[in-house]
């Protein structure tokens, strides 16, 4: 049986994995604000933001995850990958 300290040492780990992964999610962000604006296009599209969310939706069943999660880490990437596009425009 596992202890608490190491299933916590398990979590630490992954969660260094999730932010490196946002990091870099992050930074690929920043280059399509910087393409899309080069490109005359607007800041934002919501059609695109609804295939993010749905993507999620679809991800998140795949791994047990419920619609209500995949709703929640989608929308909280994309705002944040809203608020970073927005400094490009």
């Amino acid at each position: 049986m596992t202890d608490t300290e190491e299933l916590r040492a398990m979590i630490e780990e992954i969660d260094q994995d999730i932010i490196e992964s946002i990091a870099v999610r992050m930074e690929i962000a920043d280059k399509l604000a910087e393409a899309k604006k080069q490109e005359g296009k607007t800041s934002w599209d919501q059609q695109k933001e609804e295939e993010v969310i749905n993507r999620y939706h679809e991800l998140c069943e795949e791994v047990s995850l419920s619609k209500e999660e995949a709703e929640q880490i989608a929308r909280l990437l994309l705002k944040i990958s809203k608020e970073r596009q927005s400094n490009y425009f």
